[in-house]
């Protein structure tokens, strides 16, 4: 039986936060999406109301159909399969395809890179990038982590940097850089498609600098290396 004490909250909230973090899903896209509301995912994270059985088994989905297996027990109490990346998991490379394979196995050390870089680092954030705004320095698909930083003082230690950054509204890739009245969040491509190239916020919940970019090698055209 499942007690929902105070701290057992908590560090559920964290682990879908984790979880949604490496998937590269934003509280907005939750909303959008999959009709959880940014507030409900919030109360979640931050440990102020308990997550059910039922809807910790949606989140199992939405987060696979993100990339990312993992197990519900993992997101209800910490035990069971922890988040990993979907394509991490095909093991018998020989029967692929030998283009494929080398691409598998790129996941797979991937996968392998942000568990080190984890457990090596405490409050470590690991995300993976879900759009054109940070480019051409970190492209879609990429993989970012740094620490986390959740007082002030060490927050305002992370201005100018290239940052995850968690607003009430939800959480955002971008530079972080300070204001008179506050701060904004701005995007590196200055022809991204997004609808706001910059976030202005007065209220900041963390911000973790980047220290860690690991990006994917995109398989070159075979064709243009064949000789007839």
């Amino acid at each position: 039986m499942n007690e929902n004490t105070d701290d057992q909250r908590i560090n559920a909230g964290r682990r879908i936060k984790t979880a949604r973090s490496l998937a590269g899903i934003s509280r907005k896209d939750l909303e959008e999406k999959f009709g959880i509301s940014m507030h409900t995912l919030q109360s979640w994270e931050l440990g102020r109301n308990p997550l059910n059985e039922k809807t910790a088994s949606k989140l199992v989905e939405i987060l696979h159909s993100a990339g990312v297996s993992c197990s519900m027990q993992w997101l209800l109490n910490g035990s069971g399969k922890s988040p990993s990346l979907v394509n991490a998991e095909f093991v018998p490379f020989p029967t692929i395809d030998k283009d494929i394979a080398p691409l598998l196995s790129q996941e797979n050390s991937i996968q392998k890179e942000i568990e080190f870089f984890r457990s090596n680092n405490p409050n470590a954030m690991v995300i993976m990038v879900s759009d054109d705004t940070m480019e051409p320095t970190y492209s879609r698909g990429d993989f970012v982590g740094g620490i986390q930083y959740l007082n002030t003082p060490d927050i305002e230690r992370c201005i100018g940097h290239d940052c995850i950054v968690e607003l009430n509204e939800g959480t955002y890739f971008r530079r972080f850089i300070k204001r008179k009245n506050g701060y904004a969040l701005v995007c590196l491509n200055a022809q991204t498609k997004i609808e706001e190239p910059v976030i202005f916020s007065k209220k900041i919940l963390a911000a973790t600098p980047i220290i860690w970019h690991r990006w994917k090698l995109t398989k070159p055209n075979s064709s243009q290396n064949e000789t007839a």
